[in-house]
């Protein structure tokens, strides 16, 4: 603390000149200015000194303050302790000490679970990098493969694209476009237009007959274009008929018979109302051996695969 104090500097220079003077003692100016300038220098020093003293003080202050909170908390322990080892009752010293180890026992099952949902987790984002990166390799793949699918002419979805297109100009006397696309999350997109005469993408295949003509045909060129392979030779539609003129009931009627003839099972549902014209002799639309049964609610016969009611 004396340290800090200011210094006082008890030499005057003016007084001492003064005083040489009275004494008959020359007191040159030279001397006077380097007292003066030894006591600046002096004064400099002193308040640099100060500076880091003061400096130094609040460091250790703050030290101090620290050491006595330490202190408090390590006394607090310790007098805890000293009570705790001081009781004489020993079944709460085993309670306590039991509920301490409990609670540790959980801490440590909940830390050693959330590791292994960590590792887990990481394991998974592993996974999933892993995936994203086949899918876009799947996907590269896919696009490559439509692509050079739709340039073959004798790939199969040439052949089915051809059979489809035939089919709908045999019915309605316009061509069609089946075509397919990978969308922009790697899925197949198929879409089929109806041509106008320029060979251009119509609207009306918007309506629902012939969309579900599109439907039909589409069918019946799949499993034509399977014919010499092992696949599935019929196919079921309901209601072919409907929303149809009679010229366009009998093509698509000509069709399926065709289709028959190369050994193409075409099961067909309808009512009356939708059947094409009878022929100018007279003839019925379907002979007895096309029509496997006519549906109506007087028995059993009437009724499909001849089920009894419930």
């Amino acid at each position: 603390m004396a340290s800090l104090e200011d210094d006082q500097i008890l030499f005057n220079p003016d007084e001492a000149q003064q005083l040489f003077e009275e004494a008959g003692v020359l007191f040159k100016d030279q001397v006077k200015k380097d007292f003066q300038q030894l006591i600046s220098f002096n004064k400099a020093i002193t308040y640099e000194r100060r500076v880091y003293l003061q400096e130094e003080r609040a460091e250790i202050e703050a030290e101090l303050k620290r050491v006595n909170a330490e202190l408090n908390t390590l006394g607090k322990r310790r007098s805890d302790m000293l009570a705790f080892l001081s009781a004489t009752d020993i079944f709460s010293k085993y309670k306590q000490v039991s509920d301490e180890m409990v609670g540790l026992r959980a801490d440590i099952t909940s830390l050693e679970r959330q590791r292994g949902h960590l590792t887990r987790l990481q394991e998974l984002r592993t996974e999933i990098r892993t995936i994203a990166e086949e899918r876009g390799q799947l996907q590269v793949q896919i696009e490559a493969d439509v692509e050079q699918q739709n340039s073959d002419n004798e790939s199969l979805f040439s052949i089915i694209r051809l059979f489809f297109s035939e089919l709908v100009e045999t019915v309605i006397a316009r061509k069609a476009l089946l075509s397919v696309s990978p969308n922009k999350v790697g899925h197949l997109d198929f879409k089929a237009d109806i041509l106008d005469e320029s060979g251009n993408a119509t609207s009306a295949d918007m309506g629902h007959s012939y969309r579900k003509l599109l439907c039909i045909a589409f069918d019946m060129a799949l499993l034509r274009a399977h014919l010499d392979q092992k696949f599935p030779r019929f196919v079921y539609h309901d209601g072919v008929f409907e929303s149809l003129d009679d010229r366009k009931k009998e093509n698509l009627l000509a069709a399926i018979r065709e289709y028959g003839e190369l050994g193409i099972q075409s099961i067909i549902t309808l009512i009356d109302s939708d059947l094409p014209k009878p022929s100018k002799d007279g003839q019925p639309v379907f002979t007895s051996d096309e029509i496997i049964l006519i549906l109506h609610d007087e028995n059993a016969e009437g009724r499909p695969f001849r089920m009894k009611p419930w």
